[in-house]
This record gives structure tokens, C-alpha cells and sequence, in this order.
């Protein structure tokens, strides 16, 4: 079992090596601990130190150490690593809530409580999205005190300048707890930030920044204020920088727990349009107003193109109600709006073009899933995942068609023929496969037959291109 931390481009996410979580595990403050508390609030502690103290002991008690093994298919071959992160209880019954891209794509989960005490869980449904995930510890063989679940408070009303504390496990070392301010209520991020996994994350929402200590391990750890409550989900840090750490908003959070534990997944619709800030083209598109959407890119075969939407509409009201993003930090806002819409609805948009005002209505679509199956290829030396219409739009794929390659094993016949990482193969010996189940028939086939050669043709980029397998008898039986 392989164990690693994940560092992306220049932003980290939060997970970290298991070192012995458990044993490291800071016991609640006992009678000398609440001696000393005492001593120190009356020796000029005063009253901000009795706030710390007080929001900490209302949240340790739902804090939890998670620790997943997942499946990783990017060497090209299954492989499962263990990493750890954080979580707290969220609601009653055990439900935890941590980031999808520590325990989203988990296969067993193993949880550390504020007694130090083990228990498993399960995996209840997951957003990439959000970074979300949603867990449910396993009580059934646990008979002492459960712990209780966290008051998750309002983001909407958090101020830059504000006291916040960081709780979770960072470097696996459980139950750790810095302080810090709120830098920022709104930072946007690229939405082209990709988890693991390769799913695109934080479409929806801005983010918390703080310079409370966010380290490996603090991922799915809460942000609490001095009341105690919790305010976002730490997730994701700059890389190389100190005092930059990012937190998912509590109401973001709370929404989406909402949908998973009530429907194991969260349904959102989507019409197919790409906006961009308006500011520095508002004397271009927007006139005198200085308000609306800017349209930049329509999705083919996309309710938006159908309707007739067209880059460089403004979009000035949506249903009847103004709509305006002169700020990246305004565009998560937008499409978090269409996609709280129910699938099927249809919207009333006004927009501009050309000067003159037109009127619109499109019919929204469920968005989907963000990304396929992963299937791994063994005996041929590659994995594949299947091809979803998000996975198809986001990845600027030409249709859904075929599988994708989602890594090549160091070594083996694919690498020896040249297949590449996001090569989609369209057939197998001159055989279409449209979809996966179509791939994994043409692939035990030749298994079966015990074939040598197998011709695969591919698209790369914008051109296609054959590749031939040269499988010996010693690699066709997968040695």
C-alpha cells in the first residue's frame, strides 16, 4: 500500500503520512490543565484567553482523526493509499463531515475520536464540487460516550479581522489547535483547481482565507470562532507560503451535507454557459449600466445553445431578478444560482446584444456526474475511466465516446507503444467501443483469445493515431 501527501500546481491540499494519529492524541484538559487555565486568566489572560478556551472545549469533543484508504489508478495500475485528514460531527447519528478529496473516494475508513478511542466508517456520498464528503461512524460495536455533534454557524456574517481557531490533524498529529485571523470572507480561486482525482473543485463558492496554521492533515478540520461555532472546513493551503490557508464557508457546507445525507449526492442543474468578470469590459458590453452577466463561451449541444445564447450576451436578469458579476469574486454566486434551479426548469433570462434587449427562456439540465469510472487495464498496462458529458465539456473532449486514459504502468506494453495520459481510445482491433462496458468486453476478448497485438486507435488532441500492443506471452498473462 502505497502512502503519500498530494501537492497540486502551487496550491496544496490538506492530507498527510498517518504517523501513529492516534497515539499522539491530546487528552481534554483535566483538573491541573483547568487550575492552570484559571491561574492564567487571572494573571491578565482575561477575557479573550476565556473565549479560546471556552470555543475550543465546545468543538474538540466532535473533532475527528479520519483515516481512508483510497484508490489512486494514476500509475497507470490500481493502488491503494492511506492517507489521513480531519472531520467533525456535523449532526447527530454520526455523521462527519470531511473533504472529498480525503475520504470521497475511500474503499475503507478508519476514525479516531476525542478519547482516543477507534471506530470505522462509512462513506454516506461525496461533492467534488465542494471538496466535500460526508461520512457515518459505525457505532455498533462502541459502547462508551458518542460524541456530540458541533454548532455550525453563519458565514455570511464573518468579518476580516476576526479570531478564528484551526482544529485537526496536521502531519497526523490529532487534535491540534492554532490561532488566527480571517484575511479574507471572499477569495475566489480558479475553478480550474483539479483534486486528485481530476475533478474540478470550488465552482460554487468562494473561499475563507485565514492565516490561522493550516498543514497536511488539516484537511476536513474545522474553522471556529470564538463562540465556539464552526465556521467553514479547512481545505486547501498555498504551497511554499505561510499564513495562507483556505476554508470552505459553513453555509456552503451545511447545504451540501443537507442533499447528501437527505439523497447521497448533490443534484444540481447547469445550461452550458461560461461568464467572466465584467469590470474591465463594462465600456464594451455593458454601456452606461455597468451591470450584468458577461457571457464568454457556450457549451455545444448545451440547453444554452439550443435556446440561442451567444458569447458576448449580457445577461441582465434572471426570472425577473437582476444578475451582475463585475468581480470574479461575483461569478461562483452565478452559477451556484442556475444550479439551485430543480432540472428542467425553465428560466426566464434577459440579456443585451448589440445594444437592444432580448428575452430568452431555457430549459436547464441535470449537471451530472464530474467524472467516470476508473477500470484498470492490467494486462495491457494502463488504466481508463469512463467518459461522462461534464467530463466531456470540462476536459474539451470532442463527445462522450470511448475511455480515457487515466495513466500508463511504468514499463509495460502501453508505455513500450507510446500511449499517453488523456488518450482516448475510440476502438480495439478496428471495434468501436462507445463506453466503458464496450471497452471491457473488447479487452477480456483478447484476454481470452490470448492475443499478442492489439491495434488501438486513439485520439490525442485534435488529430487520432494508432497504437500498436505488443503483448508476449510472459505480459499477456500479466507479469
Amino acid at each position: 500500500m502505497q502512502v503519500r501527501g498530494l501537492v497540486l500546481a502551487t496550491m496544496l491540499l490538506l492530507t498527510a503520512h498517518p504517523v501513529a494519529a492516534a497515539r499522539h492524541a491530546t487528552p481534554p484538559p483535566g483538573p491541573a490543565a483547568k487550575t492552570h487555565e484559571a491561574e492564567l486568566l487571572a494573571a491578565g489572560g482575561g477575557d479573550l484567553q476565556r473565549q479560546i478556551y471556552e470555543a475550543r472545549d465546545r468543538v474538540l469533543p466532535a473533532l475527528v482523526n479520519v483515516q481512508p484508504v483510497v484508490r489512486d489508478f494514476s500509475s497507470g495500475q490500481k493502488e491503494k493509499q492511506r492517507l489521513t485528514g480531519s472531520g467533525v460531527v456535523i449532526r447527530d447519528g454520526g455523521y462527519v463531515v470531511t473533504n472529498y478529496h480525503v475520504a470521497g473516494q475511500s474503499e475503507e475508513i478508519l476514525c479516531t475520536l476525542w478519547n482516543k478511542e477507534r471506530v470505522r466508517a462509512r462513506l454516506v456520498g461525496g461533492d467534488a464540487l465542494t471538496d466535500l464528503a460526508v461520512l457515518q461512524l459505525d457505532y455498533r460495536d462502541y459502547l462508551k460516550e458518542k460524541p456530540r455533534a458541533a454548532v455550525f454557524g453563519d458565514s455570511r456574517i464573518l468579518q476580516s479581522g476576526q479570531l478564528v481557531l484551526a482544529l485537526g490533524s496536521p502531519f497526523a498529529l490529532s487534535r491540534s489547535l492554532s490561532c488566527g485571523v480571517i484575511s479574507t470572507t471572499d477569495r475566489y480561486l480558479s475553478s480550474d483547481f483539479r483534486l486528485p482525482s481530476g475533478e474540478r473543485t470550488g465552482f460554487f463558492n468562494t473561499w475563507i482565507q485565514t492565516d490561522a496554521a493550516i498543514n497536511p492533515g488539516n484537511s476536513g478540520g474545522p474553522l471556529v470562532d470564538l463562540s465556539g461555532e464552526v465556521v467553514g472546513i479547512n481545505s486547501r493551503a498555498f504551497v511554499l507560503a505561510n499564513s495562507l490557508g483556505f476554508s470552505i464557508p459553513s453555509n456552503v457546507v451545511k447545504d451540501v451535507v443537507d442533499q447528501i445525507i437527505r439523497n447521497g449526492r448533490v443534484e444540481r442543474s447547469w445550461i452550458g454557459v461560461e461568464v467572466q468578470p465584467l469590470q474591465e469590459l463594462e465600456d464594451v458590453f455593458a454601456g452606461e449600466q455597468g451591470e450584468g452577466v458577461l457571457v464568454s463561451d457556450v457549451e455545444p449541444d448545451s440547453p444554452a445553445e439550443a435556446a440561442g445564447l451567444l458569447a458576448g450576451d449580457l445577461l441582465v436578469k434572471v426570472n425577473g431578478e437582476p444578475v451582475s458579476a463585475r468581480f470574479y469574486e461575483e461569478i461562483p454566486a452565478f452559477y451556484k444560482r442556475i444550479a439551485d434551479l430543480p432540472a428542467g426548469r425553465t428560466m426566464a433570462l434577459e440579456l443585451r446584444r448589440d445594444g437592444a434587449l432580448r428575452s430568452l427562456d431555457v430549459t436547464t439540465q441535470e449537471y451530472g456526474r464530474p467524472s467516470g469510472i476508473d477500470f484498470e487495464v492490467k494486462d495491457w498496462g494502463f488504466a481508463v475511466r469512463s467518459i461522462t458529458k461534464q467530463m466531456a465539456l470540462d476536459q474539451r473532449l470532442e463527445s462522450v465516446n470511448g475511455v480515457v486514459v487515466g495513466g500508463v504502468r511504468g514499463g509495460g506494453p502501453a508505455e513500450e507503444a507510446g500511449l499517453l495520459p488523456r488518450d482516448v481510445v475510440r476502438s480495439v482491433d478496428g471495434t468501436p467501443v462507445a463506453d466503458l462496458e464496450q471497452f471491457r468486453t473488447a479487452y477480456q476478448a483478447r484476454i481470452d483469445a490470448g492475443k499478442t497485438r492489439v491495434m488501438l486507435h486513439v485520439r490525442r488532441r485534435d488529430s487520432g493515431r494508432f497504437v500498436l500492443l505488443k503483448l508476449t506471452p510472459a505480459k499477456a498473462e500479466g507479469s
